[in-house]
């Protein structure tokens, strides 16, 4: 017995569909990686010097606020442990390219050279975005826990945002691809005061319109085995500071302060979502003690960072570059 046509096309457009998609999560499912560092920064990473009072300096105590319980929010049991968790991605090596220039960081006056960076030739195309976007006054009243900063040109999350209350884990990067997020990632693990902490680093394409660089600290209670971690409470805040680079242009600089997740966007697009080279960033953290100081920059160590090449450290601070 013979269909009629429109059975027939039916049943062409759902077996079309399910190639498509079958095509789709294999090509993006890859896009996405834990990123080795490559670092490099064109401009010298030199320790902020801040008349605020409650800003700390190496020598004083970090002050906290009062304690936020997490919330739980994802089912932890479909979640993979964290030894798990780090099978999931495939590690790419990055070009770093033949020519070079110089770098400083704050420690002993020690220089290294990098690779030099072009400078960008999108600027036109990316003013006519930002100008478009500024219209959109959903992103500029803090809807959905987005501000804009006139004065810095860029796009940034307020400090209790409503993402904070689900946390982070692995399945948010996984399914970053099939929202056109683009990313290369680090995740520095440590133990610390009886909890486990990730301190998250990003940068890349989100969407189709943004380019941006995020920091993200998050802990865990140590007998949680699977590997969701709460967004830090007010208490597990940390002070830090991030610029962010486009072809070595700064493209946004976030204030040194107290974050829990440190952020900043543009309007703009890679020239490929594949290769994120084209964008850096530098930082500043000030961890709470020498010995948390310690841990991070040993996970910074194990995701291929080396101290006076590639980061420093002055009292609880930690500064890094990473391409």
């Amino acid at each position: 017995m013979r269909m009629d046509k429109s059975k027939t096309a039916i049943i062409a457009v759902i077996a079309l569909v399910i190639v498509c998609a079958g095509s789709f999560f294999a090509v993006r499912s890859i896009n996405n990686r834990v990123n080795p560092k490559a670092a490099v920064t064109v401009t010298s990473m030199e320790p902020v010097a801040s008349t605020d009072p409650t800003v700390p300096t190496d020598d004083t105590t970090v002050p906290t606020f009062e304690t936020a319980e997490p919330l739980d929010t994802v089912p932890l049991s479909q979640l993979p442990t964290d030894d798990e968790e780090e099978g999931r991605f495939t590690t790419f090596p990055i070009s770093t390219g033949e020519s070079t220039t110089s770098f400083t960081l704050p420690t002993e006056g020690s220089t290294t050279t990098l690779p030099d960076i072009e400078p960008s030739t999108t600027q036109g195309a990316e003013e006519q975005a930002q100008q478009t976007i500024q219209r959109a006054a959903v992103f500029s009243d803090g809807f959905l826990g987005y501000q804009f900063n006139k004065e810095g040109n860029y796009y940034f999350t307020t400090t209790d945002p409503w993402q904070r209350n689900f946390g982070f884990n692995v399945l948010y990067d996984m399914g970053a691809p099939f929202v056109n997020f683009y990313y290369d990632t680090i995740r520095c693990k440590f133990r610390y005061e009886d909890k486990d902490w990730l301190i998250q680093f990003w940068k890349g394409q989100y969407g189709l319109v943004f380019l941006g660089a995020e920091i993200g600290v998050y802990t865990k209670p140590i007998d949680r085995e699977q590997a969701h971690y709460d967004g830090a409470s007010d208490d597990d805040m940390l002070y830090m500071s991030m610029s962010f680079y486009r072809k070595g242009v700064e493209r946004a600089t976030r204030d040194y302060a107290k974050y829990w997740w440190c952020t900043a966007f543009v309007p703009g697009t890679l020239d490929s979502f594949r290769d994120r080279s084209e964008l850096s960033m530098k930082a500043r953290i000030t961890l709470k003690s020498k010995e948390m100081r310690d841990l991070f920059a040993a996970s910074l160590e194990s995701n291929g960072f080396k101290l006076d090449k590639d980061y420093s450290v002055s009292g609880k601070d930690v500064y890094f570059s990473w391409q």
